[in-house]
């Protein structure tokens, strides 16, 4: 057999997805977060945790978990039977004793209902005995002007362009199956890729990139596959990878299916056109 022409699952964005990292399996984490309310993690098993805010009972979910180095973690959970539908992703920060735990919702929007929310907040880790740290991950500018091409498997990759602090941008290179798949559906039928994003410094060429995609929505509704998919990326620049997960809703032959998908990616400086880079983003005024 020609390995080569080996049969791969089409359009796919995990199959560079690291394993399962079940390294955390019981740990308790005590979380004291900034907006006033703390919370506590335990990973009661390799794919089982108990979360709380502090006083409250606790509650029992699934969970998974990818590394993005040797002491940073992304751990994410859909809660169960909440209405609107959430999830909580968490970066665990084990070196600098920090984490970032971000909320996300949907079915907010009366008008759009599968639009996700997010909310973001920042905390330490308490550890009997040692003093809280007061540093804490934060938004940042630091990855404006970057361009990065991530290859998500072997015949798919995209190009990204981090232009501002609030949005981002999408190329889908004339080869490989994202222009297969998404060109005709996607960049043809709304103004321009531009979507909402926030930028998070975790530590020192490691970021949090978020996107939500919103704007297609609005405009496509029902004719989209991919509706206002929320993906975090917990980007490693020394290593060139990212490790992280999608929160959303798809929507295949008329059948509406909750979207969790952990995925993984490596990437490479890429050279983008002008024209690309200095559209002006048809959104906002």
């Amino acid at each position: 057999m020609n390995l080569r022409d080996y049969p791969r699952k089409r359009y796919s964005i995990n199959q560079f997805t690291q394993p399962p990292c079940y390294e955390l399996e019981g740990e308790n984490f005590y979380f004291v977060m900034d907006d006033g309310y703390d919370y506590e993690l335990n990973i009661t098993g390799k794919s089982t945790c108990s979360w709380n805010i502090v006083g409250e009972a606790p509650q029992n979910e699934e969970y998974t978990c990818l590394k993005s180095d040797d002491t940073t973690y992304i751990l994410r959970y859909a809660i169960k039977d909440a209405q609107p539908r959430a999830a909580h992703t968490y970066v665990i920060d084990l070196e600098q004793r920090l984490v970032t735990m971000l909320t996300t919702k949907i079915g907010v929007n009366p008008k759009h209902p599968y639009i996700v929310y997010s909310n973001y907040d920042f905390g330490a880790i308490r550890v009997e005995g040692e003093e809280l740290p007061f540093k804490r991950h934060g938004f940042t500018s630091d990855l404006i002007g970057t361009q990065i091409e991530w290859h998500w498997k072997t015949q798919m990759y995209t190009q990204h362009s981090y232009y501002c602090t609030d949005f981002y941008r999408i190329k889908l290179p004339e080869t490989g199956e994202a222009r297969q798949v998404l060109g005709s559906s996607t960049q043809k039928s709304t103004p321009s890729s531009d979507e909402p994003a926030c930028y998070v410094k975790i530590k020192e060429n490691m970021y949090l990139f978020v996107l939500t995609e919103s704007n297609e929505e609005r405009i496509k509704g029902d004719e989209g596959m991919f509706r206002s998919n929320n993906m975090a990326f917990l980007q490693n620049y020394d290593r060139m990878y990212h490790v992280g997960r999608t929160f959303g809703t798809s929507y295949i032959e008329g059948v509406f299916h909750p979207t969790n998908i952990m995925f993984g990616a490596f990437g490479n400086p890429v050279e983008l056109d002008e024209e690309f880079l200095n559209a002006p983003n048809p959104y906002i005024v």
